[in-house]
């Protein structure tokens, strides 16, 4: 009986022996986990924002109006030539701008009453009803980024850009920026042609001043 249990202790006894030489081998089968650094981050490889004054932001202005230019102007044109339907201040309470006016505007009978004229904090405008289209004349003393007023830049030069209403001409003088509207009365086939580029041309050419400061 004693060398039954004898012998059922020794294997008992072998079999944990092999056990662990089992886990310690397989322990040193497996490869050691690796530690790995984060990078070293300077301060110079971070990204960094752009500084503002490297961004390029537009910021209106207010122009500088050539007065004295304005109302030489004034002084030369007819006084035929500047009639209205309305009255346009002088002086101190005139518009911030001098004020330009289409001539030969023939506006249809009843529709008089339709000629506007409104003064603006920043410039002024004018509408005329006509037959085929409308005219709307708007004139503003705030400009866009860097007033380049009296920097020797050609203010006669006329832009003429079609619109999905009709046309449009845009330009500068005496330092304010203008433009002129033509809104088509009816669009046939998805196209505003109620007025030619030189139609609109020509009556940009014939504006007028009819006031100042």
């Amino acid at each position: 009986m004693t060398s039954i249990r004898t012998l059922l202790m020794v294997s008992v006894c072998t079999l944990s022996l092999a056990a662990c030489d089992f886990l310690v081998a397989r322990d040193r089968d497996e490869p050691a986990p690796v530690e790995t650094e984060a990078p070293d981050v300077t301060p110079d490889e971070t990204a960094t924002l752009p500084d503002d004054s490297e961004s390029s932001v537009m910021v209106a202005s207010i122009a500088t109006i050539d007065w004295d230019t304005a109302r030489a102007d004034l002084a030369a044109t007819p006084t035929e030539q500047r009639q209205t339907s309305f009255q346009v201040e002088s002086g101190g309470t005139a518009p911030p701008v001098p004020v330009l006016l289409p001539t030969g505007i023939v506006v249809p009978q009843g529709a008089e009453g339709g000629v506007r004229f409104q003064p603006m904090s920043d410039g002024y405008f004018a509408a005329y009803p006509g037959i085929d289209y409308d005219i709307i004349v708007n004139g503003t003393n705030e400009v866009i980024g860097a007033d380049t007023s009296g920097d020797g830049e050609d203010e006669t030069v006329l832009t003429y850009t079609p619109t999905m209403s009709g046309a449009q001409v845009s330009f500068s003088r005496y330092g304010a920026d203008y433009l002129v509207e033509f809104e088509c009365k009816s669009i046939e086939g998805g196209e505003a042609d109620c007025i030619t580029e030189q139609e609109a041309l020509d009556v940009t050419n014939k504006l007028v001043i009819a006031g100042t400061r």
